[in-house]
C-alpha cells in the first residue's frame, strides 16, 4: 500500500486541534464503536476507524468523522447551539458525509481542481 494512502497513525488539523487518526479494531469493552466503522473522541484528540474497510466506506467514515471534529471544535454541539443533541448532530454530519463523498465520486475532476486551487497552480 502506498504510505501517502495509510490514514493509520496521521495527524490532521482540524480548527486549533491537531487530532491522530487510528485504524481500530471493534473492542467490545467499547460498546460505544459496537456498530460503527469509526468515532471522534474529542477529549483524545483521535478519530477511530475500523480496518478492513471497503475503499468508499473508509473514505467516507473519515470525512465523517472530520465533520464530528469540525462540529465540535466550532462549538455548534454546546449547549443551545443547532447541533447541541446528538441525534440532530448524527444526521446533519451523516448526510453531509454521505453526499459529499458521492460528489467526489460523481465528480472526479473536483478534488484534484481544488488542490490544485488551494496550491495556488
Amino acid at each position: 500500500m502506498n504510505k501517502e494512502h495509510n490514514i493509520d497513525n496521521k495527524k490532521i488539523r482540524i480548527g486549533y486541534s491537531t487530532i491522530t487518526i487510528k485504524k481500530q479494531a471493534h473492542q467490545f469493552r467499547k460498546d460505544n464503536m459496537a456498530d460503527t466503522y469509526g468515532q471522534f473522541t474529542a477529549r483524545e484528540n483521535k478519530i477511530e476507524i475500523q480496518p478492513d474497510l471497503s475503499d468508499v466506506d473508509e473514505a467516507n467514515t473519515l470525512l465523517h468523522e472530520i465533520l464530528h471534529a469540525s462540529v465540535w471544535v466550532t462549538s455548534l454541539c454546546q449547549s443551545g447551539q443547532p447541533l447541541s443533541q446528538s441525534v440532530d448532530e448524527e444526521l446533519v454530519v451523516n448526510s453531509l458525509s454521505n453526499n459529499l463523498i458521492q460528489v467526489f465520486i460523481d465528480n472526479k475532476w473536483l478534488l484534484p481542481y481544488l488542490k490544485s486551487k488551494l496550491n495556488n497552480e
